[in-house]
């Protein structure tokens, strides 16, 4: 039975016969050659790999999520629409404060397709200002959907004052 099998894998392995299965190896070996090629097109085009990767690496040598610099500079450009004095700046700087918060919330992976979905998700473990926030969504939705609603610069740097909380409790300005 041994000896069967030796003849058998000579056979296979003779010159004779690779010769002949040449141009049947050749096609394979191109489709091979296109497979990879999609594959590694397809892994460099997907921002997966890039961001996984990169985020990773910066995740661990700042000691904090990746993307947070940036939602640091858009705090500060939020804050500093207070010192305008316009009651539309405001009332933008509200509804830019919201949206930030949405992203980190996004970021969190925390489930909900709007805003209000995802703070109901919220626990006070996770976030301990959290019937403030609450609040301060309210007023942001009020902003946007009454457009008669007035905001003083008082009421604004109380809201903004809760989403400040938020982000610090959430280590955004560590």
């Amino acid at each position: 039975m041994e000896q069967q099998i030796w003849e058998i894998l000579f056979k296979i392995n003779s010159p004779e016969l690779q010769a002949k299965l040449l141009w049947v190896k050749i096609p394979f070996f191109l489709i091979i050659v296109l497979f990879i090629t999609i594959i590694i097109i397809a892994i460099t085009r997907t921002p997966y790999l890039r961001l996984s990767t990169y985020g990773s690496a910066v995740e661990i040598l700042t000691y904090r999520p990746f993307g947070f610099p940036k939602m640091r500079q858009q705090w500060r450009k939020i804050m500093r629409r207070l010192d305008t004095g316009s009651e539309s700046e405001y009332k933008l700087a509200i509804i830019e404060s919201d949206t930030l918060l949405d992203e980190m919330l996004k970021k969190m992976r925390l489930a909900g397709e709007t805003m209000d979905e995802r703070l109901e998700r919220i626990t006070p473990l996770m976030i301990s200002n959290v019937e403030e926030l609450k609040n301060a969504h309210q007023v942001r939705n009020s902003i946007v959907y009454d457009p008669d609603y007035r905001l003083n610069l008082q009421e604004a740097r109380r809201t903004l004052s809760v989403y400040q909380k938020t982000f610090e409790s959430l280590d955004l300005f560590r």
